[in-house]
C-alpha cells in the first residue's frame, strides 16, 4: 500500500480505496470525507503516516463568489468543480511523478460523456459556458481548460454522430491536449509580455510533448495522440508542428482546434482579457477556411449559435441585453 503523510491530509479529503492506520486498523472507508477532528486525533496520537491502495481526492475548493463571478450554488456547479478537481489530481501527479493514475482520465471522460451527450446536457452547457471566464479560479488552470474543451468537444462530436470509442477518444484528447505544457518552464507559459523567438519555438513544441506523454507514458491509443499532435495545425497549412493542411489533419484534431480556441478566448489570459460569447465566435468566423475547417465551424455554430451564452446584444428597441441561454436546433 502507498504511504500518505498525515501532514498532507486536509479536511474533506476522500480516497478511492479504504485508508488504514496499519495493516489491520481502518481509518476511513473509501469515498468517505475525512473530518478535521480525525486529522487532529492522528496528530495527537503521534501518527505520521496512513496507508491506502487508492488515490487522494481533494475536496472541492470553496469559491469566493465575489472572485469567481458565479452567482449561484447549483448541482451543475458542484459537478463541474468535481470534474476539474479530479483532473487537477491527474495533472499534479503527472507533474510530480510522471506516473499519474490513468483511471482518473477514464472517470472524468466517462462522466463528461454521460452528462453532456443528452438534451439535458445541452441545456447545461448554457450554464457551463458562464463558468469559462472565471474557471482559472477553480482547480488547476490546465485542468479547467481541459474540462471546458472536452465539454464543448462532446457537443460538437455529437453533431458528427461520433459515438462509443470514437467519442471517448475525442474527449480524452480534449482533456489532454495541453498536457505537454508541463515540460515548458512556467516563466514562459505565464509570461505577460511578448515571447522571444526561442520561447515561442519551445511553446510550439508542446503538441509533440503531449503526443509523447499520451502514447508512451500514459499508454493511450495513437488516435488520441494524433488528435493532440495536430490540434494546432491550420486548414491552410500554416499551423504547427507538421504544417499539414485540410483533410490531412485528423477530424478529431480539427474539432479540438475550434473548441480549444473558443474555450481559450473565453478565459482571461496573462496577456489579455477574455472574449465573451459573440466576440469569441466572431474571431473564429474571421479565421474560417484559414485556421479552421469550415465544416467544423458550421457544426460549431449549429451547436452554440452565432451569439453563444454571454454575448452582449443590442435589441430592436436599442436596449442592451445578454444572452444567457440558447435553444438547440432540431
Amino acid at each position: 500500500m502507498k504511504k500518505i503523510q498525515v501532514a498532507e491530509l486536509v479536511e474533506g479529503v476522500k480516497f478511492t480505496e479504504d485508508v488504514f492506520l496499519d495493516k489491520s486498523n481502518m481509518l476511513i472507508p473509501a469515498n468517505v470525507s475525512l473530518k478535521k477532528k480525525e486529522i487532529e486525533r492522528l496528530t495527537k496520537w503521534g501518527i505520521d503516516d496512513v496507508y491506502t491502495e487508492g488515490e487522494m481526492l481533494l475536496p472541492a475548493k470553496k469559491i469566493d463568489r465575489s472572485e469567481s463571478g458565479i452567482s449561484r450554488d447549483s448541482r451543475l456547479f458542484s459537478e463541474y468543480v468535481n470534474l476539474v478537481d479530479h483532473f487537477s489530481l491527474f495533472i499534479r501527479e503527472a507533474s510530480k511523478s510522471g506516473k499519474p493514475d490513468i483511471k482518473i482520465i477514464k472517470t472524468v471522460s466517462d462522466t463528461i460523456i454521460a452528462n453532456f451527450s443528452s438534451s439535458d446536457g445541452f441545456e447545461d452547457v448554457n450554464e457551463i459556458i458562464s463558468y469559462f471566464s472565471k474557471s482559472d479560479n477553480i482547480g488547476e488552470k490546465r485542468a479547467s481548460s481541459g474540462v471546458n474543451c472536452a465539454i464543448l468537444s462532446v457537443m460538437l462530436g455529437l453533431e458528427y454522430n461520433l459515438t462509443g470509442v470514437r467519442l471517448q477518444h475525442l474527449v480524452i484528447a480534449s482533456l489532454l491536449h495541453d498536457i505537454g505544457m508541463q515540460r515548458i518552464p512556467v516563466q514562459i507559459t505565464d509570461k505577460k509580455g511578448k515571447l522571444e523567438p526561442d520561447e515561442l519555438k519551445l511553446i510550439k513544441m508542446h503538441p509533440v510533448f503531449s503526443y509523447q506523454l499520451i502514447t508512451k507514458n500514459y499508454g493511450f491509443p495513437d488516435s488520441i495522440g494524433q488528435a493532440v499532435l495536430f490540434h494546432h495545425e491550420r486548414w491552410d497549412g500554416k499551423g504547427y508542428p507538421k504544417h499539414v493542411s485540410g483533410e490531412d489533419i485528423p477530424l478529431l484534431a480539427r474539432i479540438i482546434a475550434v473548441t480549444d480556441s473558443f474555450e481559450a478566448m473565453n478565459r482571461v489570459k496573462a496577456y489579455r482579457t477574455s472574449m465573451i460569447g459573440y466576440a469569441a465566435m466572431k474571431q473564429i468566423l474571421n479565421e474560417n477556411s484559414k485556421k479552421y475547417d469550415p465544416q467544423v465551424v458550421k457544426h460549431f455554430i449549429k451547436v452554440l449559435g452565432i451569439y453563444p451564452p454571454g454575448s452582449i446584444v443590442i435589441m430592436n428597441d436599442k436596449s442592451i441585453g445578454k444572452v444567457v441561454k440558447i435553444k438547440k436546433k432540431a
